[in-house]
């Protein structure tokens, strides 16, 4: 009787140490749930290809990172940095092997795997717009091949200027300036018969300031506040080629959540896209100001010099374009773009 005894108090014991391991066990599971307790927290890796405190990147991706926290549930996303976190040429390739979940990406860095991403600049739509004529599906058809999903852009609504310290008046007056130059408008320059010059960002004050290039091309919003308008005399107001940020996510991260959460992930970004676009055409129309007050003079070619200027503009990138893709996929490009095909 007494072995009776003790075996039955032995087994209460037991039990009732299981059942607090099992609490233990609960309310480590749930130590990441979200403040409903319905799940686990999902932690979101995001990087861009600027550093984190540039004026194009501070406010705009905490934006989107605000609206997506604000409307999904149990989501924490972390902008782990810029370039100093994850070099651009590895941003890519970060995002397709799950190193980093988003990547804020400059699109036509990746046109050697995806091809498609050449076309972005030369859009005369809004995001919406993309969106509504097919566009965007034909780009995140090629993303997803790559092991991507595109979400959408995060720059948009303006392109780049020439900036230069002699006075351009006319297409001719491009001819032998020295600019600065990278991948992006390097053919641009070239056609222009201005010499293209190599130099990093960080190096681009200095060699203004030593005649080393006569000017560089940059969108409006950046050169003062890096300082290169303190020696800069003319912006040339003739934007040209869009802008090819887009925001991508790893597939097997977009993948963790439902499809009614996939559809308020794109859901969210373009309504985030159209907030972009405005906050943008804000500081753009500040800017232009606050650059003739640094002393800057703004040029504005002739109706027939910007008539030539744009269109040597336009049909390099499309020759670039027609080289990257076959003749199939350039015709549907040709049949999203240009506007007469609509």
């Amino acid at each position: 009787m007494r072995n009776r005894l003790k075996l039955l108090v032995f087994g209460v014991i037991f039990i009732g140490i299981l059942a607090l391991a099992a609490c233990g066990t609960t309310e480590s599971s749930n130590s990441g749930a979200g403040a409903d307790g319905s799940g686990e927290v999902r932690k979101i890796k995001v990087a861009t290809f600027l550093r984190t405190d540039h004026l194009y990147t501070r406010d705009n991706v905490n934006m989107w990172i605000e609206k997506m926290e604000e409307e999904l549930d149990n989501v924490e996303i972390e902008l782990i940095g810029g370039p100093e976190a994850v070099p651009e040429d590895s941003l890519f390739s970060s995002a397709q092997s799950g190193i980093v979940d988003v990547a804020f990406f400059f699109g036509s860095d990746s046109r050697d795997i995806v091809p498609r991403s050449e076309s972005l600049r030369l859009s005369p739509y809004s995001p919406s717009e993309e969106r509504e004529n097919g566009y965007s599906d034909w780009l995140a058809e090629e993303y997803e091949q790559a092991g991507l999903t595109y979400l959408g852009r995060w720059l948009g609504g303006f392109g780049y200027h020439f900036w230069t310290n002699k006075e351009v008046n006319s297409i001719e007056d491009f001819k032998g300036l020295k600019l600065r130059s990278n991948p992006f408008y390097l053919d641009i320059i070239q056609n222009l018969n201005a010499t293209p010059v190599n130099t990093l960002p960080g190096e681009v004050y200095t060699a203004l300031e030593r005649n080393m290039v006569d000017g560089f091309a940059f969108p409006l919003l950046g050169p003062s506040e890096d300082g290169w308008t303190e020696v800069t005399k003319y912006i040339i107001d003739e934007p040209f080629a869009e802008q090819s940020a887009v925001i991508l996510m790893n597939s097997d991260s977009f993948s963790q959540f439902t499809e009614e959460e996939q559809e308020k992930i794109m859901a969210i970004t373009a309504e985030y896209e159209e907030e972009m676009l405005k906050h943008f055409a804000d500081l753009n129309e500040k800017e232009m100001e606050n650059i003739q007050a640094d002393g800057v003079s703004v040029i504005k070619l002739s109706d027939e010099e910007s008539k030539k200027f744009h269109e040597l503009v336009n049909e390099t990138i499309w020759k670039q374009l027609e080289d990257f893709l076959d003749e199939e996929e350039f015709e549907k490009a040709k049949g999203f773009l240009l506007e007469e095909s609509q």
